[in-house]
């Protein structure tokens, strides 16, 4: 930032966002934000009013509950504040704060805590008197809420009369099971209406309709959680107590819950749900921790928006709010120019995330992602970091759009885009420094050619010395050369010059993938060398050859064709064959047809007992051919855990399924010798 100026207009922007975010979460039941999210931005606000106390307020969302009473209900005004809860993000966290807990109450040693699910829904204050309901509300800001209480009638998980005749008011939270979200949007989608975004934003909905018969058909649930007032009674001593007096009175309570004595105990009902996700038929947002000792709970009180004994624990964020240092661009070795967005480090899904990718210029285009800006993150499939969107409001007023790059970074070289694709490309091919290098790396890597203790480093190291220019360069390598590497002795140098040769036995599939030919993947590089048999027919083929082999399209026989006419691709091809290096398929065995010749295979979900590629390779071995689409053509589909539409489509048209273990039962049956 530059400046106080600065500074003073970002807590401002902080501020105006996070108001506008409440009111999409707790008043129009439609929030554009998760609540990691949310998190994030008021953290952010937190650390720089902390540190420019002079720009703090008392009206700031960091000192404020959220919400507010909708006018088209009744307020109910509470004399005891309805709180929130602060949050704790690790385990360490957890830590600190129970030792800072210890430290107000003077009591050296663990504590006890309750351990809770978080439910993802609607916060609710119920009243009965002498066992009686007689009164439901929404938390609104804590202070102010609606009275719902037509609607709460309607939900069958909470008794109109308790088991005995206590006066006490509970908080619990209002939910929309998984299963009956599912079904409603099915039927919204069939009725031409908007389905519900999550099962939170359908709860809320449904318990402040006016008409409470709406509420009703919805199939609301709910789980009470907290004793907030009580008479007629005793209180119990404890949380634990108290959860199991509240289900003795009929109330409904969440069974899941634990009470800890060890950090142990504490990092096993994390690890229980945050990594293995007991199946539940509603969503959490998180766990909760609480004091287990009443006394001890009214010692520590509260903040004016927070309790001190108790804290919520949030699952690493799904999505993550940080900020853009720098954009890059890399060259990969088939030349592709690739932005990434450098990022103020931030934790993502339980790793910490310092690079994101932009994929290509049309989507940095359509992000409008700039240098500077505020952006939200997440894993692509758990894996690749990627940016998802720009928030706006938080941008610095001297940003510029990002230029991309008209030479290549790497070479200088000019930079093109093929017709027909978002990509941009560096045209100077292997002369391009940064393309060679990746291509080296794929070459030696462990699916291609193999050569163990060739890695990212040894390649750098390679390349800085100029004794490989290359792919055919590795092959003029032997244990003296390499000796002049820095940090290589005689026994790398030695087992680096015995792999190197060793590799020169591969077979034709290997040596054709780690060609790196654009969309020649594995199972192509398979196909094309089973089918061809040896390079010099691969090279001579012509594009009505290529297309004939199965599983080859014209777009990947037109890339072979262009790999094979370029005069340094072939020059490398013939120095290769010249140094050595393998050029036929092995055939299976002579004379003999393999189990599986001419059978077709998919294979789809997580298999358990091996790699999918293990599987693959097992298949190939026996002759069968593996496809990565069902037709009719497909003999039998293989499936693992998280099977999807394949499975269903071999269903549909009446093809053989296997399972796992049916799989591997069959595997076993046949013959042992191939």
């Amino acid at each position: 930032m530059g400046g106080h100026d600065d500074i003073k207009e970002r807590i401002d922007a902080l501020r105006w966002l996070l108001q506008k975010y409440r009111h999409q979460y707790y008043v129009e039941d439609a929030p554009s934000i998760t609540d990691a999210e949310y998190d994030q931005l008021t953290h952010e606000l937190e650390a720089l009013e902390q540190q420019y106390p002079e720009w703090a307020t008392e009206s700031s969302p960091t000192r404020t509950v959220g919400g507010e009473a909708a006018p088209e209900f009744t307020t109910v005004r509470y004399d005891k504040p309805v709180l929130s809860l602060g949050n704790l993000h690790s385990l360490e966290e957890f830590q600190d704060y129970a030792a800072r807990v210890s430290q107000w109450l003077q009591i050296p040693g663990p504590l006890d805590w309750t351990m809770e699910l978080k439910i993802d829904g609607l916060s609710v204050i119920l009243d009965y008197v002498e066992g009686q309901l007689i009164r439901a509300a929404t938390r609104g800001d804590g202070s102010v809420g609606e009275d719902v209480t037509a609607n709460v009638r309607e939900i069958r998980a909470i008794p109109a009369r308790l088991t005995v005749p206590v006066t006490a008011q509970f908080r619990g939270e209002v939910y929309l099971p998984r299963s009956r979200f599912d079904e409603l949007n099915r039927v919204r989608e069939e009725q031409g209406l908007v389905p519900f975004a999550n099962p939170r934003n359908a709860a809320a909905g449904s318990l402040r309709q006016l008409d409470p018969l709406v509420t009703r058909e919805r199939g609301l649930q709910a789980f009470v959680y907290e004793i907030r007032r009580l008479s007629g009674a005793e209180r119990p001593e404890r949380q634990s107590l108290a959860l199991e007096q509240i289900a003795a009175w009929g109330l409904p309570v969440e069974p899941h819950w634990r009470v800890a004595e060890t950090v142990a105990d504490v990092q096993q009902f994390i690890e229980m749900f945050e990594t293995r996700r007991e199946p539940l038929d509603f969503d959490i947002d998180g766990l909760v921790f609480k004091l287990d000792r009443v006394d001890w709970q009214d010692q520590l009180g509260a903040t004016a928006k927070t309790p001190r004994w108790a804290m919520a624990y949030k699952f690493p964020p799904e999505e993550a709010l940080t900020r853009v240092r720098d954009i890059v661009i890399s060259v990969g070795r088939t030349g592709t120019l690739t932005p990434t967005a450098e990022l103020d480090p931030v934790l993502l899904a339980g790793t910490r995330v310092s690079r994101a990718s932009l994929h290509n210029e049309d989507i940095l285009r359509d992000l409008d992602v700039r240098i500077g800006d505020s952006v939200f993150v997440r894993k692509a499939g758990e894996i690749i970091p990627e940016v998802v969107r720009v928030e706006t409001a938080l941008r610095p007023p001297d940003t510029r759009p990002f230029l991309f790059p008209a030479q290549c970074p790497a070479c200088g070289g000019p930079v093109m885009r093929v017709p027909g694709e978002s990509a941009h490309r560096c045209t100077a091919g292997l002369s391009c420094p940064a393309q060679l290098r990746e291509s080296l790396i794929h070459f030696a890597s462990r699916d291609a050619m193999d050569i163990e203790g060739m890695g990212e480093k040894t390649v750098d190291l390679l390349l800085a010395s100029g004794l490989v220019a290359s792919i055919a360069d590795i092959y003029r390598l032997d244990a003296e050369r390499l000796l002049t590497l820095p940090r290589f002795a005689k026994l790398s140098a030695e087992k680096l010059a015995f792999a190197i040769d060793l590799s020169k036995g591969q077979p034709l599939a290997r040596l054709i993938y780690g060609l790196g030919i654009r969309f020649v993947g594995e199972r192509g590089a398979l196909t094309l060398a089973e089918h061809f048999r040896t390079m010099e027919a691969l090279e001579s083929a012509g594009l009505e050859a290529l297309t004939a082999v199965p599983d080859i399209g014209p777009r990947t026989a037109e890339s072979v064709m262009q790999f094979f006419s370029a005069e340094v691709n072939r020059s490398i091809l013939a120095q290769l064959r010249d140094l050595g290096v393998n050029m036929e398929q092995p055939m299976a065995v002579s004379g003999r047809t393999r189990p599986l010749d001419g059978q077709t295979f998919v294979l789809t979900g997580t298999l358990e007992s091996m790699p999918r590629k293990a599987a693959e390779e097992r298949l190939t071995a026996l002759g069968g051919r593996v496809s990565s689409a069902v037709s009719q053509q497909t003999t039998a589909v293989i499936y693992g855990e998280k099977a999807g539409s394949k499975l269903q489509k071999a269903e549909q048209l009446g093809i053989l399924r296997m399972d796992e273990q049916e799989f591997l039962a069959w595997l076993s049956n046949l013959p042992g010798d191939f």
